[in-house]
């Protein structure tokens, strides 16, 4: 039987024609007119465009979980995924369906470069903001939220004290105090500290400096001095220790901003920890240091002891050792604890609702690392910034009456199970996408945190036929250089 030969072209042309309209249909799918690419996957590893949480050892294998429902459980920080970007899009929304357990507060963002260096983060969750007491608000621009009876002024109000901060900027202080006799504060600091002052009329401080470095080469140090956040001063120099048994000699450096303006001065000081800061006169009444203090030791060269000895508005505090000289017996407000090996951190808590308590390392020689500041005299504290706020953080404890944040309360789902949506601006040269979420202390604490499903929605400008076309041209040249 002799087919005609317009039926045979007829059969011949249709798996080419499927072929052309399948691609079409792809690139429709691949490249939508509308200028909007939605793809949504539970977490059971089965989507070509969302992976799952990695590193496995942090998440549980993805798919049906024990309990009956279908996802990844995250048990440790951080974990991220990664999904395909489905062509050239200016943004990304993201919508995530997760459930806390016992995970007070949680961050999500996206990394924005290949290296890593670029990680953009929000808020995701909070238990304390979640809690009725605290009610959105803003004011003069700021947002945030208020603690209940609180009015929406206090996002804006000058007064650091019993406000904190998420995930947001603000604004710095103004502050001055009137002249005030010179004092002279004998310490034992080591290696690089940042310095907080409110001035009087003039700025003035003046450092004693003393190198501990018994090698040939002379340790460089520096000092930034700061308005806020503007740089205004930067002096650098170099200092040298003693090649005998002996420290080397100490060295005054006078620090002076006539005419001060009414701002907190950060004075940051760059050094090695082989240089020490023995004293600090300055004319300023209130003046702190931190997060970072290092009390210093003399081991080597004297029998001297140096108690350190500050007062704190951190309620955490991270302490390390380095030599057998500083095992000894930290007190913390109403706590003590023992550092019993060199080179191994403890960490102590307070949850008392005082605003500064004393913080005592008798045989000093001791590294600390608050979430507050520190002062060497109860009357010259002051807090140059609003308290970080963190998965630590006691909002009620810390008698906290304001919170700036972007934070925008989740959507609530069926059961404990809640919903975040979050858009991201990206980077057309990356072609696939690395999303992080994190729930710090979540291990510690034996705390998890499901997720069931992530939603991600891509758009540009919706575009007409000749502009469909050189996109997919511009694509199809992109994916030839990646080659």
């Amino acid at each position: 039987m002799t087919i005609p030969k317009p039926l045979a072209y007829a059969f011949l042309t249709i798996p080419w024609v499927l072929a052309g309209s399948a691609a079409v249909w792809l690139a429709l799918l691949r490249f939508p007119p509308s200028g909007i690419f939605q793809t949504s996957a539970i977490l059971d590893g089965g989507s070509p465009w969302i992976n799952p949480f990695l590193p496995g050892e942090r998440a549980s294998k993805p798919g049906l979980q024990p309990e009956g429902w279908v996802g990844q459980r995250i048990t440790d920080d951080p974990v991220y995924f990664s999904a395909l970007v489905p062509g050239p899009y200016e943004s990304v929304e993201v919508s995530l369906e997760y459930r806390p357990m016992n995970q007070p507060l949680l961050e999500f963002g996206l990394v924005h470069d290949p290296e890593g260096k670029m990680l953009e983060m929000h808020p995701l969750y909070s238990s304390q903001l979640e809690n009725g007491e605290w009610i959105k608000g803003s004011a003069s621009g700021r947002e945030g939220y208020v603690r209940r009876g609180v009015p929406a002024t206090r996002l804006a109000d000058q007064d650091t004290q019993g406000l904190a901060v998420w995930n947001s900027s603000s604004t710095s202080p103004s502050m001055q105090d009137e002249t005030g006799p010179e004092r002279d504060w004998t310490l034992s600091l080591r290696g690089s500290h940042d310095f907080f002052f409110v001035p009087t009329a003039d700025l003035d401080v003046t450092f004693s400096l003393q190198a501990a470095n018994r090698s040939v080469n002379e340790d460089l140090a520096a000092f930034r001095v700061f308005c806020a956040d503007e740089e205004i001063k930067q002096d650098a120099f170099s200092i040298s220790g003693s090649q005998d048994r002996r420290m080397g000699k100490t060295i005054t450096h006078a620090i002076r901003v006539p005419q001060a303006k009414s701002c907190v001065y950060r004075i940051s000081f760059v050094a090695s920890d082989d240089v020490f800061i023995r004293g600090i006169k300055t004319t300023s009444r209130r003046w702190v240091v931190g997060p970072r203090l290092v009390f210093g030791d003399v081991v080597g060269f004297a029998t001297t002891t140096y108690e350190g000895l500050a007062y704190t508005n951190s309620r955490h505090i991270v302490l390390e050792t380095f030599h057998k000289e500083g095992l000894q017996q930290i007190f913390f407000g109403d706590s003590s604890s023992w550092l019993k090996r060199t080179h191994s951190t403890i960490r102590m808590d307070r949850g008392d609702g005082k605003k500064t308590v004393q913080l005592r390392a008798p045989q000093g020689d001791v590294r600390i690392v608050g979430d507050g500041y520190f002062a060497f005299s109860e009357d010259a504290f002051f807090e140059p910034k609003p308290r970080r706020m963190t998965d630590s953080t006691d909002l009620k404890a810390e008698n906290t009456e304001a919170v700036l944040t972007d934070y925008g309360q989740p959507e609530k789902l069926d059961g404990d199970w809640l919903r975040s949506d979050f858009r991201f601006a990206l980077n057309p040269t990356m072609d696939r996408l690395r999303f992080v979420l994190s729930a710090p202390g979540v291990l510690t604490r034996s705390a998890a945190v499901d997720v069931r499903r992530a939603t991600l929605t891509f758009r540009r400008q919706a575009i007409n036929l000749e502009d469909w076309w050189f996109i997919i041209r511009q694509e199809l040249a992109n994916a030839w250089h990646r080659l």
